[in-house]
């Protein structure tokens, strides 16, 4: 399939692998289009003739597989084209990258450039895929615009002759806008841009639905010296009326930009343009395509096809959306529009150009597939239009009068199938054809001998015009009452191999090939797909002719040293509503010496409608069957009676669509071929029997009368007793098991009937019930009958009674016994039912009665609780405050036993009303607030009492007991829960145990401790010395310390004197006293001073959360006065433990004795 090719240097290394893929491409050509001719009719294609195929290729459309063909020809393609393509496009069944979008089985592949052919080439001998070629991006150029001297009027829309003109030569649209101005009808200006904010442009501008394709954006602004589609916009819809500049032809449609050629273009990016909002966007105008060179064969790649074929098939809700295309600009250089694979497309409507003479303009370039010609410039004169805004397009002042080309021609067709749209919203794209085909006016008579042809159909057609100038009037007038054409029907001959047909060069000898044709279509457009090798395709003359001789030259003798027509696909429209049924010949001949070449194979595709014809053989034409008689042209015997439909018609006057004329039952086949009666006449004999009852139904002869032989007016057959004239069909039934009226039942008529009103009927009563038919209680019992059966199932025949009296009887009652319990007692919550509806306590369910949180059943029913008193045990509590939050048995009082206000399940101790919760937390080690806390936050030294008050002690060591004590703000209880413990230090050494320390006085004559000792050296006032007392409690310590002062008199011993001595000292000393006692006296003086300063000072350790290990930092006392300094340090306190246990770690109960 694929012709994988290097550059010419490479030429010979890979000619081994070029034949190899030729050979490849023959066989897959071969295998996919084998020769034959088929129309392709959905509608007429049964289910046994459909053959699924397992190639993708072979489902595609002739000119899909032959735009393949070409495009997957990599001989194509320059090797700089290949090396920069990126992406290919891979045909397979089988997921091979991102869907291509428009064309089913059809993949967008990211590849390495470099040996990327024989990777696909491999992978379709493995038969991986079916096809491949490369995304090459294409230069696409706007039609060229000839620089001729502008006009300041538009005379294409109306021409009075005001450029020196011929009067009238325009497109006659002044009249159609009375009615019409393409309103509602979205154009898409495919182009390099357009400048929507344009005064003359943005009334109608569609902004949601323009796009561009370069940018991938939603802003198709064109750059500025990119006018070309702002001046497209302005002939297609430039705003009318308004004031300003100029006036589309179709002045009140809308416009879509879509921005696309201002960039290199691809396949899917194409592609995407032309698919782009095809359900909003109308017409899509293109003014653009490949190059006009005469040189250039260039069509639209797979996906731009598919586009397309999408759009005519699903655009527009079903109608298909309308594609304009400029034929080309080419004709200086003797290009032809048949050499744009766009513009020849069936889908879209190729325009030339005429110029204000009415003649072809000297670029117009012709061909067998152009539509319609349209004005444009070409003679001096040009078109009047937009321009872009400001100074970079083509003038300065957002207008031009130079515009032209088949650019121009191809929008204002545009616009002129926008009012066609108008005037009738349900054309298809193949009726808007259909109807340019029509009204397009013939112009330049002078060219009829060398340009104008009339067809097999009577049209007039042109290679150079196609069928003429548009003409805007007659077109929206013909739309107005246009009739929707049939669906389109196809044929196709399949790829034709051509053997022995040589090209002889220069020779007019032409190369001439035949295809017969049966399938009677009336020709729209007709494809012709060739395959031919030659090596200056330019030098061959193509042309196509008719079972009804009309020729279509597909192509001429021209400047082109391109080589071949691989498998390139010619259109033309010249064979219009022509009869293709016969022969088509084809002939290619060389027209210039030096080279030769080969006709390999061709292909005829046609497509149009099919015509009138007798499918079926009936005797009644398509036509008439379709649209007269309604019968199905294709079944000779439409209402399946063995009766053909034209028989039914013309022979007998049957109704050809209903199998039983006459509606006796007998299909009249039946009547004419077998029973020999009349299909016209429902009884032939006349016995007032129709044939079908007699023959189906009676199994009489419906050519023979049938008797009455009881003379009750029925025959025999129908009277159940033919000897009793009072016994027949229709006589009145009595109730009397007589089936007086012969329908097979007896009494029938009772069994809706009740003549005692007593709700049964009288046929029950009189054979099932045995009860009066005429008393509605035959009991007596004061219940009718139909009560008594339908309702309590009672019998009627027996009177019933009611035992308690209550008004109901027992079959009512659900406790007879009782009166008490009836159907129309209230119901009680006692767990009986009262009101006999088959509920107990059912007027209870969800009631809560005394709004205690409880419902009443669950109160009565589980909890034996009272449900109209909320609080059962009348302790204050609600009973659902009890069940649901405190938990507490609702029928059992609940106590406050310490009457302080909470319950026992709330308080921490019930016998105690000092503890609840909120109460003042005290150090007792209890939990007095009933937060699980013990002692917290409590000021616990607060709780210590220190004897005495004040941190200085002065006493006299001689005379006077030091006693300090600690006592505590608390119950005896309280201490011995708490296993507070007290210890004494002096100058931080361990000197006593419990609440109080007793020093007794000191004997200076005796001095047996080191403190006598030390004090009894001096007389005067010693110290301070620190006393520490420090409680112990189970998580901390608490320390009081006084600091005491010692006043001392030591005095000395006497000495024996002699009474004189004594007093002569006495007198000679009598102020000593004073004297020696005033050092101290001034000492005091200045203690007692310090101890009125400090008595607002108390030092106190902080409480920290464990009994200390070692001796407590708080113990060290300020220094020392050098006088006692020497005195040893106080020991750790952690070797005495706790006072009163061995091992000083137990508490000593004892401590406090």
């Amino acid at each position: 399939m694929l012709k994988l090719t290097r550059d010419s240097a490479n030429m010979d290394s890979h000619r081994d692998r070029t034949m190899r893929a030729a050979a490849l491409l023959t066989v897959l050509v071969c295998s996919i289009l084998t020769p034959m001719v088929s129309a392709i009719d959905s509608t007429n294609t049964s289910a046994s003739e459909v053959v699924q195929s397992e190639s993708i290729i072979e489902g595609y459309s002739p000119a899909l597989q032959a735009a393949l063909m070409q495009k997957s020809n990599l001989d194509s393609y320059s090797v700089q084209e290949l090396n920069s393509a990126k992406q290919w496009v891979v045909i397979s069944h089988a997921e091979q990258g991102q869907p291509a979008g428009e064309l089913e089985g059809a993949w967008i592949v990211d590849v390495q450039p470099f040996d990327t052919p024989e990777m696909f080439e491999q992978q379709i001998l493995n038969g991986e895929i079916e096809m491949a070629y490369p995304l090459v991006q294409n230069q696409m150029h706007p039609r060229w615009i000839p620089n001729d001297p502008k006009f300041p009027d538009q005379w294409h829309l109306q021409n009075t002759g005001q450029t020196s003109g011929v009067s009238g030569e325009d497109v006659n649209i002044t009249g159609a806008w009375n009615a019409y101005k393409g309103a509602g009808i979205v154009i898409g200006i495919v182009d390099d841009g357009l400048d929507w904010s344009h005064p003359d442009l943005d009334d109608y501008y569609e902004s949601t639905l323009d796009y561009d394709y370069c940018q991938d954006d939603g802003d198709p602004s064109p750059a500025s010296n990119k006018a070309h589609g702002t001046a497209s916009a302005g002939v297609a819809a430039g705003v009318g009326n308004n004031n300003l500049g100029v006036s589309g032809s179709a002045p009140m449609a809308g416009l879509a930009g879509l921005k696309l050629i201002a960039c290199s273009t691809t396949d899917i990016r194409e592609s995407s343009a032309l698919g782009h909002e095809r359900q909003d966007i109308d017409i899509y105008s293109n003014s653009w395509g490949p190059s006009d060179d005469g040189e250039t064969l260039e069509g639209p790649g797979p996906l731009m096809l598919a586009a397309m074929e999408n759009d005519a098939l699903l655009g527009r809700g079903g109608l298909g959306n309308i594609i304009t295309w400029a034929a080309g600009n080419g004709l200086d250089d003797n290009d032809n529009s048949n050499y744009d694979g766009y513009a020849n497309l069936r889908y879209t409507i190729a325009v030339t150009a005429v110029t204000h003479y009415g003649v072809q303009s000297y670029y117009a370039e012709p061909g067998a597939n152009i539509l319609v010609a349209s004005p444009s410039n070409g003679d001096g004169e040009g078109i009047t239009t937009t321009d872009n805004q400001g100074s970079g397009g083509y003038t300065a002042n957002d207008y031009t009068d130079t515009f032209g080309g088949t650019s121009s021609a191809t929008p204002l067709v545009s616009g002129v199938i926008a009012l066609m749209l108008e005037a009738n919203a349900n054309l298809t794209w193949r009726d808007v054809q259909h109807i340019l085909v029509h009204t397009s006016r013939q112009n330049d008579a002078s060219a009829s001998v060398t340009s104008w042809a009339t067809n097999g159909a009577g049209h007039d057609v042109s290679h150079k015009y196609g069928f003429g100038v548009v003409d805007a009037g007659a077109a929206v007038t013909l739309s107005e009452t246009w009739t929707t054409v049939n669906d389109e029907t196809s044929a196709t001959t399949g790829t034709l191999p051509c053997s022995q047909c040589n090209i002889p060069d220069n020779n007019a000898n032409l190369v001439t090939v035949n295809a017969m044709v049966s399938e009677p279509i009336r020709a729209e457009n007709v494809d012709v797909i060739v395959d031919i090798t030659h090596q200056s395709r330019g030098d061959l003359e193509v042309v196509l002719t008719s079972p009804s001789g009309t020729q279509s030259v597909l192509s001429e003798k021209h400047n082109d040293g391109g080589a071949d027509y691989n498998n390139w696909r010619f259109s033309t429209v010249h064979n219009w509503d022509e009869d293709c049924r016969g022969e088509w010949t084809l002939t290619v001949e060389d027209k210039k010496s030096g080279n030769i070449g080969t006709l390999d194979s061709w292909e005829l595709v046609l497509y149009g409608t099919e015509l009138d014809i007798d499918s079926d053989g009936d005797n009644l034409t398509n036509f008439n069957e379709s649209n007269v008689y309604g019968t199905d042209p294709n079944d000779y015997d439409s209402d399946d009676d063995t009766i053909g439909d034209g028989d039914e018609v013309l022979v007998y006057g049957t109704n050809p669509l209903l199998d039983d004329t006459d509606g006796d039952g007998l299909s009249d086949g039946v009547e004419i071929l077998v029973n020999g009666t009349d299909p016209l006449m429902a009884d032939t004999d006349g016995d007032l029997l129709n044939d079908g009852a007699e023959v189906l139904i009676h199994g009489t002869d419906p050519l023979v009368a049938d008797p009455n032989l009881d003379a009750d007016g029925y025959y025999w057959f129908d009277d159940c007793n033919d000897t009793n004239p009072m016994v027949y069909p229709g006589a009145a039934e009595l109730l009397n098991g007589i089936d007086d009226n012969c329908d097979g039942r007896w009494d029938e008529g009772f069994n809706i009937t009740d003549t005692d009103n007593d709700g049964l009927s009288d046929f029950a009563e009189y054979h099932i019930f045995g009860t009066s038919v005429t008393i509605a209680d035959t009991d007596g019992d004061l219940l009718i009958d139909g009560l008594e059966i339908l309702t309590y199932s009672s019998d009627p025949l027996v009177k019933d009674n009611d035992t308690d009296m209550d008004g109901f009887y027992w079959f009512q009652d659900c406790n007879d016994t009782n009166a008490d319990i009836s159907p129309s007692e209230i119901e009680l919550l006692d767990n009986i039912d009262n009101d006999c509806d088959g509920d107990i306590d059912e007027d209870f369910i969800g009631t809560d009665a005394d709004d205690d949180g409880i419902l009443d059943l669950v109160e009565f029913l589980e909890l034996n609780t009272n449900p109209f008193t909320n609080d059962t045990d009348a302790d204050g509590l609600n009973d659902g405050l009890e069940v649901f939050t405190t938990f507490s048995n609702p029928n059992v009082y609940d106590a406050d036993a310490d009457n302080d206000g909470f319950y026992w399940f709330t308080d921490c101790d019930d016998n105690s009303s000092l503890r609840y919760p909120g109460a003042t937390e005290i150090w007792n080690g209890l939990d007095d607030d009933c937060d699980d806390a013990i002692d917290e936050q409590v000021d616990k030294e607060s709780f210590i009492l220190s004897v005495p008050s004040e941190p200085y002690v002065i006493i006299n060591a001689t005379s006077e007991n030091l006693t300090l004590g600690v006592s505590f703000n608390m119950t005896e209880e309280s201490i011995v829960r708490l296993n507070l413990t007290v210890q004494w230090f002096y100058n931080q050494t361990l000197i006593d145990e419990g609440p109080t320390l007793n020093q007794p006085v000191f004997n200076c004559q005796n001095q047996v401790t080191p403190m006598a000792v030390e004090l009894c050296t001096y007389n005067g006032t010693a110290g301070p010395y620190e006393y520490k007392a420090v409680v112990f409690e189970e998580n901390g310590y608490f320390e009081t310390t006084w600091m005491v002062y010692y006043s001392v008199w030591n005095p000395p011993a006497p000495e024996e004197t002699n009474p004189t001595s004594t007093t002569d000292m006495n007198e000679g000393n009598s102020d000593s006293p004073f004297e020696e006692y005033m050092l101290s006296l001034v000492l005091c003086a200045v203690v007692v001073l310090l101890l009125l300063v400090l008595l607002f000072i108390r030092r106190g350790p902080k409480q920290p959360s464990y009994r200390p290990k070692q001796s407590p930092q708080g113990f060290d006392s300020p220094p020392m006065p050098p006088l006692y300094a020497d005195v040893q340090a106080a020991p750790s306190l952690s070797q005495y433990g706790r006072p009163g246990s061995q091992d000083n770690t137990q508490t000593n109960q004892n401590r406090w004795k």
